[in-house]
């Protein structure tokens, strides 16, 4: 909606809420916000897509080895990341290296994230064997409340008594959208059926806790180095766990470097899918630095919704009755986050903790706004 990408780019694309931007900072960071959710919700589409197509080469299954896509993704990012801030580097007036320690607690908080990555990816491989494939769904996008719970005791972000109802809403829309329709459903054992949540509401709280710090580094942790500076940090640390994780896989050195050749190089599609994950990587990156991680989560839902539509088109895809629903509900969770309403109500709750008056408060959200931005909905931090 057209809300979605005036909020992101509006509210949110003022920079760190703890770092005051100045004016002309506040405008570049509301178009480069616009476009990063713009390009994410993009990329996140074609990202589904590309492997969806690479199955339908692969006789229905993943024709490479993920572990190796997921270290040559990271190796493309680090390598995009570190050609982009020499590039700049001439043009910067402080370009990180002036506060960078190698051995420091500030260097080693970047492992944290990067760690925490692949504890997930077994966690969720864990809860697959546990649940079936609609309870996995179901339970899988809890995520984004710990996300909202977190970013507003980490980052001090404020949001409507409306937006975290359309968080619950968001979460069980994408729920119902991504649920399939499976005859082994319902046969798993109880006991199995409990552990499995267990572990899915154990990694979305992880999953939020890693997104808030990611974005508590890359905004308020020295603020003024450059964002493509803090994201070496970031996916240096990413290339050496998925590299550790990758070689463990592998029985021999030769073994896993015919692995990754035939990732980047033969398997179906592979290289595409390499370089289309590593600019939703980058895009991430920016949707956090200018905007929240909140707003890169309703991004890539709109992306769920978009590839389903071309999924329609490209390979058959039926909707269900199910999908018809979720996706109404999430597109009624869009409009209650970055409705216009939630400016009023966030006022009311700064004016009341402020102790003012309804009638004071009533007369200041009366008068013209000073700020050269409209006041469009969404969560004031």
């Amino acid at each position: 909606t057209p809300d979605f990408w005036r909020h992101s780019a509006v509210v949110y694309g003022r920079g760190a809420a703890l770092v005051p931007a100045p004016p002309a900072f506040e405008m570049a960071s509301a178009v480069t916000s616009a476009l990063a959710c713009v390009a994410l919700t993009v990329l996140a589409t074609s990202q589904s897509l590309l492997v969806e197509a690479a199955k339908a080469r692969g006789g229905g299954k993943i024709p490479y080895d993920t572990s190796a896509a997921v270290l040559l993704t990271e190796a493309l990012k680090l390598g995009i990341a570190l050609c982009t801030w020499l590039w700049q580097r001439k043009s910067l007036n402080y370009t990180g290296l002036e506060s960078f320690q190698l051995v420091s607690w500030p260097t080693a908080a970047y492992a944290v994230p990067a760690t925490f990555f692949i504890v997930q990816n077994n966690l969720v491989f864990l809860a697959l064997s546990l649940l079936d494939p609609p309870t996995f769904q179901l339970w899988a996008c809890f995520k984004i409340i710990p996300v909202g719970v977190l970013a507003r005791l980490m980052l001090g972000q404020r949001r409507s008594s409306v937006q975290w109802v359309s968080l619950l809403l968001l979460s069980l829309g994408m729920g119902v959208t991504t649920t399939k329709q499976d005859s082994g459903a319902g046969t798993k054992a109880a006991a199995s059926v409990a552990l499995g949540i267990s572990v899915l509401l154990g990694n979305g709280c992880l999953s939020a806790l890693s997104s808030v710090l990611n974005e508590w580094l890359i905004k308020v942790q020295d603020p003024r180095a450059p964002l493509m500076f803090k994201n070496m940090q970031i996916y240096s640390w990413g290339v050496l766990t998925a590299a550790a994780y990758s070689l463990s896989r592998s029985d021999s050195a030769a073994s896993w470097a015919a692995s990754m050749q035939h990732t980047l190089f033969t398997a179906p599609l592979g290289g595409l899918i390499v370089l289309n994950n590593a600019a939703v990587g980058l895009c991430v990156s920016a949707v956090l630095k200018y905007a929240d991680n909140l707003t890169k989560g309703f991004s890539t839902s709109a992306s769920v919704l978009l590839a389903s539509v071309a999924s329609s088109v490209a390979f058959g895809f039926v909707p269900s009755r199910a999908f018809l629903l979720g996706a109404a509900v999430v597109c009624i969770a869009f409009y209650l986050y970055f409705g216009a309403h939630n400016a009023v109500l966030l006022q009311h709750d700064e004016e009341a903790e402020r102790g003012r008056s309804p009638s004071e408060s009533s007369t200041l959200l009366a008068a013209p706004d000073p700020s050269p931005f409209p006041s469009r909905g969404g969560a004031r931090v």
